[in-house]
C-alpha cells in the first residue's frame, strides 16, 4: 500500500542542448533549446484548463539552471509569480558523478567497470567521482514528500531521472517499474490517489512553437 501524498503535478524542463546529443548532465547543467522553450509553453497550455484553481497550487522546482528557466517559462504562461517558486535541492537531478557531460557510449569505453557495476545493482549503485544512487535520489525525495501540506496542488519542476523516482514512491512502484517508464519530455504526470495519469501536450500546440514532435523518451 502506498502512503498517502498531496496531488502533485510533475513536470520535467524543456529540452537542453545536453539532451539534444544524449549527454547525461545530473548536476551539471546545460540551457534549454528553442524546442525546449516551446516544450514547456505547449504543456503550460495545455496544463491550464486542466488545474482546477491556481490560487490553490504552490510551485516546486529543482534549483538546476535548466529548472530555472523552464519554471520561469511555465509561470509566466500560467500567469503565475515567479518569486513565489519554492526552489528545493532534493528535487535536483540525481548527481552522476564522473558521467557527467559523456554520452552512454563514452561512458561505456572509458569506465567499463562502472557498466558492470550498475549491471550487477542499478538501485543502490552510486557512480564513482561523487554520483549518487537511485535508493539515495529516492530518500532525499521521500523527505521531500513529507513536507508537503495535503491542501495544495504541488506544480512540480524536476528532471527525468528524479521524476521517475518520484512517480515510483507516489505509486508504491517497484525499481525496474520506474526504470521502463520513457514518456516523452513534453508530458506532464498528474500523481493522485496512488496513480500515475499522463498530461501530454497537446499535438496542435507543440506544432505552434515549433516542436519537431514531443520530445525525447529517456528510460533512466
Amino acid at each position: 500500500m502506498t502512503a498517502a501524498f498531496p496531488e502533485i503535478v510533475l513536470l520535467r524542463h524543456g529540452e537542453t542542448q545536453w539532451n539534444r546529443v544524449a549527454r547525461y548532465q545530473g548536476q551539471q547543467d546545460s540551457p534549454l533549446t528553442l524546442t525546449g522553450v516551446g516544450q514547456i509553453r505547449a504543456i503550460a497550455q495545455s496544463l491550464r484548463p486542466r488545474l482546477r484553481d491556481l490560487s490553490l497550487c504552490r510551485v516546486w522546482s529543482s534549483p538546476l539552471p535548466r529548472t530555472r528557466q523552464s519554471v520561469s517559462i511555465l509561470c509566466e504562461e500560467l500567469g503565475l509569480p515567479y518569486e513565489a517558486v519554492r526552489f528545493d535541492e532534493r528535487l535536483m537531478e540525481r548527481a552522476y558523478g564522473r558521467w557527467e557531460g559523456l554520452t552512454s557510449a563514452e561512458v561505456g569505453v572509458r569506465y567499463r567497470e562502472d557498466k558492470e557495476m550498475e549491471a550487477a545493482d542499478r538501485w543502490s549503485f552510486a557512480i564513482p567521482g561523487g554520483g549518487e544512487s537511485f535508493a539515495a535520489v529516492a530518500e532525499r525525495l521521500r523527505d521531500w514528500l513529507h513536507g508537503l501540506t495535503a491542501d495544495r496542488t504541488a506544480i512540480v519542476m524536476a528532471h527525468g531521472g528524479c521524476g521517475r523516482v518520484l512517480r515510483g514512491i507516489c505509486t508504491g512502484a517497484e525499481p525496474q517499474a520506474v526504470f521502463a517508464y520513457d514518456d516523452p519530455q513534453s508530458t506532464a504526470i498528474l500523481l493522485a490517489d496512488g496513480g500515475a495519469t499522463p498530461l501530454p501536450a497537446e499535438p496542435g500546440l507543440l506544432a505552434r512553437y515549433g516542436c519537431r514532435d514531443a520530445g525525447r523518451r529517456v528510460r533512466i
